[in-house]
């Protein structure tokens, strides 16, 4: 009988023990989560307070001797040209991180752990803040979020997933050589001139959605599509989707069905013809713009049926670099150009810089809004948008 009591006493003990160090795994692991929300607030808000092109590096290094403890640069770092980043991390993106590096990741490399450690909590995060400093200004930035969506309690087959959300800075809307891919369809409505919002198709074991602004974005738009939630840190019921993460990208409503990782961006059924209040727009994305005699129309067949083909001769460059000499003969695949008149094109350029893009190299597709007939008036709009062009040194931000 009494060996019956030790031996009950014992599995008491047993029992509020691994209660208790449950308990305490769990503050822990809610301590660590609740501090990485504050810092990530706090960095937003710190974020929120740049103003492209007009912050200085005075208020570039308040940034930098405030969040000194995780952020980093790589070579020099002056007035005249300075990247800097900084990243907020949870203890299993540390871990993982360690792992990569042929480190002991034990978090990461233990999956019974790493499962306790997300059921009580933990999310796999990380905050990822940067900006460009240039000529004592700053004139990019870019903020992308990683959290883990836990796997099921009870499933060992699911690993869950991870919610990636982006949000960055360029002077233009479109894919540059050295910069990252700009998600979004081609052809937006007028009330998309100063960003973009898309999902790329493929995304494997995550959720994945991105907005790149124009740096001549209002502020107050800047703010609004930067503006993270940053309680998925803190939920214990995780978040589901890139919009819990970056309210955003709700109005990007093609992506209704969740299900699939597989999307498609969207693209507006505005006409070519409704072009004059995006034409400013278009001229800041152009990588190209040239100016040209129309010489004779012919008509092609193509997979669609026929087509017509304007050939045109280039008189001058308002924009970009000689890809096509002047004097050159082109074929525009465009209507309504008329033989005898002078057209500006705006070639569509995507991927950026790449001449394998046309089969044929004088044949030019031009973007939606590409072919104008050459007119003070539209060459004014063409120079709204060039003005909102800068020469930053180096790629953009990704």
């Amino acid at each position: 009988m009494a060996c019956k009591t030790w031996i009950l006493r014992i599995l008491r003990v047993a029992g509020l023990a691994a209660l208790a160090v449950v308990l305490l795994t769990f503050i822990a692991i809610q301590f660590q989560q609740h501090l990485l929300r504050y810092r990530a607030e706090r960095l937003m808000a710190d974020m929120h307070q740049i103003r492209l092109y007009q912050s200085t590096w005075a208020d570039a290094q308040k940034l930098m001797y405030r969040w000194g403890a995780w952020g980093h640069y790589d070579g020099s770092c002056t007035e005249a040209d300075c990247r800097y980043e900084i990243n907020l991390t949870d203890a299993s993106w540390r871990s993982w991180n360690r792992e990569r590096s042929g480190e002991a990741g034990w978090l990461w490399r233990n999956r019974a752990a790493n499962l306790i450690y997300r059921w009580l909590g933990g999310r796999y995060a990380i905050v990822h803040c940067a900006f460009i400093v240039q000529d004592d200004a700053i004139w990019r930035t870019i903020t992308w979020v990683n959290i883990a969506v836990a796997p099921k309690l009870w499933n060992k087959d699911d690993y869950g997933y991870v919610l990636i959300v982006s949000a960055k800075g360029q002077q233009v809307l479109r894919d540059t050589e050295g910069g990252g891919w700009v998600l979004g369809g081609e052809d937006l409505p007028p009330e998309y001139p100063y960003y973009k919002m898309g999902r790329p198709i493929g995304c494997t074991g995550c959720l994945m959605a991105e907005v790149t602004y124009s740096t001549r974005t209002p502020q107050s738009e800047i703010v609004r599509l930067t503006s993270f939630d940053f309680s998925c840190l803190t939920r214990l019921i995780s978040c589901k989707f890139p919009e819990d993460v970056m309210p955003a990208v709700r109005e990007d409503n093609h992506y209704a069905d969740h299900d699939s990782i597989n999307h498609e961006s969207a693209v507006s059924t505005l006409k070519p013809d409704n072009c004059n209040g995006l034409l400013w727009a278009e001229a800041r994305d152009a990588g190209t713009v040239l100016d040209v005699d129309a010489l004779s129309i012919s008509e092609q067949n193509g997979y669609n049926g026929p087509y017509q083909i304007a050939q045109a001769k280039v008189v001058a460059y308002l924009k970009g670099g000689t890809r096509w000499p002047v004097g050159s003969i082109l074929k525009v695949a465009a209507e309504k150009m008329i033989p005898g008149k002078r057209y500006l094109i705006l070639p569509s350029e995507e991927p950026y810089g790449k001449p394998d893009r046309y089969e044929d190299e004088s044949e030019i597709c031009p973007a939606r809004c590409g072919v104008q007939e050459d007119t003070p008036e539209v060459r004014r709009e063409l120079e709204k948008g060039f003005a909102q062009n800068d020469n930053l040194r180096g790629p953009e931000l990704r």
